[in-house]
């Protein structure tokens, strides 16, 4: 498969500023060294618990934030990229924000946040613009009766497909979908993933979907990362993932997955405690604090990537160790 988007080591330190002269005197550790590939064509689910990065990895591979490390669109870093390069990967890659009621400009009718961004990138002819626009809401489920009107007038979920016609309306290959139905109802977050996933086939998308929900992530992607405090601790394809989970921290998160009539395959583990803060967080496996299965390395070194199949990966000294095989 090719490789659309490969990120190498990155790191994200928010700086935290305290006392009378406002000096930074510690950093929130949001990434570290993370290095992941993207595949053409497919949808990566990002899981974990609210905190632990998720997020800043979706702005970090867009450049909305700057961090240490590389990041290749179609094997250009774009860290090195001019004023002029970034504005054409920004047509290329573009952003689903969580929360469509505070995304879309309250201000603006439909028409003038659809249109904005064909302007933007130099498309001023009206006639190019209108069946541009037509063909997005088409698309995306809407109607032209909802161009004049503004924001507020819609529903969650009516706002959201809003927000996925503004993202799509310049046909970008990558999009990064930031946690784009956290915030409606259950009935409505199924109209929505549905609506990615056709657009996806319709429009030949590279998705990157961020997600805390693991029931969703499973129904929309095609391989998962799990991310614990700021560190990737196992991908795999989704199928995969639920059947043969490796990491303690996958186990416990798909552990609390409800299923009705379902019998699971895997022990149940239970988190015990809070996500540690990522200005301080545990040394060598970040995990260890909350681990059931924790040892003594665990607290001195950091586990390496281990691979159990082609495509599945993890971080645990449960197997580098041989205490487990890797089965």
């Amino acid at each position: 498969m090719q490789k659309i988007l490969e990120i190498e080591n990155l790191s994200v330190n928010y700086p935290v500023s305290s006392g009378l002269f406002n000096e930074t005197k510690e950093y929130i550790h949001a990434l570290n060294h993370v290095s992941l590939d993207i595949y053409k064509g497919e949808v990566l689910g990002l899981v974990g618990e609210s905190g632990c990065g998720k997020s800043t990895l979706g702005k970090a591979v867009l450049r909305l934030i700057t961090p240490e490390g590389r990041v290749l669109f179609e094997n250009k870093n774009i860290m090195d990229f001019d004023k002029k390069e970034i504005k054409a990967f920004r047509k290329n890659a573009q952003l689903i924000f969580q929360n469509p009621f505070s995304s879309l400009n309250p201000r603006m009718t439909i028409k003038e946040i659809l249109r904005e961004p064909l302007v933007v990138h130099g498309i001023r002819d009206k006639k190019i613009i209108d069946e541009k626009i037509k063909n997005i809401l088409n698309m995306t489920g809407l109607n032209e009766e909802t161009l004049t009107r503004y924001p507020h007038e819609f529903s969650g979920g009516q706002r959201q497909r809003i927000a996925i016609a503004r993202a799509l309306i310049l046909r970008p290959e990558f999009l990064v979908a930031d946690e784009p139905v956290s915030a409606l109802d259950v009935s409505i977050q199924a109209q929505i993933v549905k609506l990615l996933l056709e657009l996806k086939e319709k429009m030949q998308l590279t998705i990157l979907f961020v997600s805390h929900d693991l029931g969703v992530v499973k129904y929309i992607s095609d391989r998962i990362a799990v991310m614990y405090l700021g560190e990737i601790v196992e991908i795999a394809p989704a199928e995969e993932l639920f059947k043969n989970p490796k990491h303690p921290y996958t186990k416990a998160l798909i552990s609390a997955v409800p299923t009705v009539g379902e019998k699971r395959n895997i022990e149940s583990i239970k988190l015990e405690g809070d996500l540690p803060s990522p200005k301080n967080p545990p040394r060598a496996c970040k995990f260890h604090t909350r681990c059931p299965y924790a040892m003594e390395i665990c607290k001195q070194e950091s586990p390496k990537n281990i691979a159990f199949s082609k495509n599945h990966f993890a971080k645990c000294h449960l197997y580098d160790t041989g205490i487990l095989r890797e089965n």
